[in-house]
């Protein structure tokens, strides 16, 4: 019975926080990169045993994390205004953060397999990129791959990641 109270709590607090889908909320054009104008946390997990932290300071950041598996571990910290950070976890026992203290970032991690770990730091103002990690490597890619789904590994094979 706690165990659903917990979950009810959380669902509410996010649902106050103002969850949205789990992918970058900025967005990509061909003018550029359009940062987030608004405040925005989504948590989506499928599985057991996720873990997902959020903390922002600061005006229109948005944070995404969307977990499908066993014992994946995503935290965000961001402290500034307009940062957009987004973790994607597709497997088991992966573990990932993303810290922003700055404006203007944004920032992604994509894991697709078992025991990966990283750790994205932007510290300054108006950087971007992102990470692929698979069970063959890791690959630095441009933010605005950062939509893409893990769970599609047709996708990623297409553009040159292994692992699958």
């Amino acid at each position: 019975m706690n165990r659903i109270r917990l979950s009810l709590a959380a669902l509410a607090l996010a649902t106050m926080l103002g969850a949205g889908n789990a992918s970058a909320q900025g967005r990509y054009d061909r003018y550029g990169y359009h940062p987030p104008t608004a405040a925005q946390v989504s948590v989506q997990q499928q599985g057991r045993s996720n873990g997902a932290a959020i903390a922002q300071n600061g005006p229109a950041n948005a944070a995404a994390i969307k977990q499908d598996g066993v014992g994946n571990t995503g935290r965000i910290n961001q402290t500034g205004a307009s940062n957009d950070a987004t973790i994607k976890q597709f497997g088991r026992s992966n573990d990932a953060s993303i810290t922003q203290v700055g404006d203007n970032n944004a920032a992604c991690v994509v894991q697709i397999g078992k025991n990966l770990s990283t750790d994205v730091v932007q510290q300054g103002s108006n950087q971007s990129g992102g990470v692929v990690q698979t069970k063959k490597g890791t690959y630095e890619i441009p933010a605005r791959l950062c939509g893409a789904d893990p769970g599609r590994p047709g996708y990623w094979q297409r553009l040159g990641f292994k692992g699958y």
